[in-house]
């Protein structure tokens, strides 16, 4: 692995251990240890801090991203709340462990910019305590995607195949379809195969949507187009069908396609 990329396969101290089983509770081994790595990697730590404001600070930040990158929003937000009673314990202890900060004004350390292919080199001081200082990376500028089903598994593994794309949003009715949308990328995934709202009614609020918003159907219906022909409609020109035997990963290919 390059640059600051572990193994958290293994987690070692009893605090990565603790979030690694929140993450447990709703991903795979694989997929949790995917997002440690992320997180890691966006918090650019070698270590999960141990307690005090910077392991608040990587729970409510890096590791909360990269949980709604992997897993999706409401369950980001459900792991943060079960770790809260952890954070807020550790809180106010002293922090011992070593992590990037800042030094002093008038300190003699040199300013570093860090390459993810090249760790810091930390600096010894007097205290005995090392630190060192880093610029801090460029914020992402992710795609908004929405997510129309009632299958909490299809958010999870869109945003398994959008990480680092977009951001997977799920919604549960029309109403929050209309509401949610975004202006920018305008595009919604419906999940024919559990869906949250029906492709008929997402076709009759087409013109209260955005001027260019698009909808992907995931596993509609083989005679879709006809059944809605019979119904005297038509589907947007915009829009894409991915096909009854559609993955995740076909759909997610799509919407990359649509959001370049």
């Amino acid at each position: 692995m390059n640059g600051l990329s572990v193994d958290r396969t293994a987690p070692a101290s009893l605090v990565e251990r603790t979030i690694a089983e929140a993450v447990d509770a709703y991903a795979v081994p694989k997929i949790r240890a995917a997002v440690l790595e992320l997180a890691m990697r966006w918090a650019r730590l070698d270590a999960v801090p141990e307690r005090g404001e910077p392991l608040r600070e990587f729970v409510d930040g890096a590791l909360r991203r990269a949980c709604e990158q992997m897993l999706g929003v409401e369950t980001a937000e459900t792991i943060r709340h079960d770790l809260e009673p952890l954070v807020v314990m550790l809180r106010s202890a002293e922090v011992t462990e070593i992590r990037p900060s800042t030094p002093p004004a008038g300190s003699d350390f040199p300013e570093l910019t860090i390459e993810e292919d090249e760790p810091p080199e930390p600096t010894a001081r007097t205290s005995g305590r090392r630190r060192w200082r880093a610029t801090a990376p460029e914020p992402l500028e992710l795609h908004r995607v929405l997510v129309a089903t009632m299958d909490p598994a299809s958010v999870s593994e869109m945003s398994r195949w959008m990480a680092g794309v977009a951001l997977v949003e799920p919604v549960r009715d029309a109403l929050e379809v209309l509401e949610n949308i975004d202006q920018r990328d305008g595009l919604v995934v419906v999940d024919c195969r559990r869906p949250a709202v029906s492709v008929e009614t997402l076709v009759a609020l087409a013109p209260e949507m955005p001027k260019d918003a698009r909808a992907v159907l995931w596993g509609e219906r083989g005679d879709l187009e006809q059944h809605l022909a019979r119904l005297g409609t038509a589907m947007p020109p915009e829009w894409v069908c991915c096909g009854p035997k559609a993955t995740a990963e076909d759909v997610a290919a799509v919407v990359r396609i649509l959001l370049e």
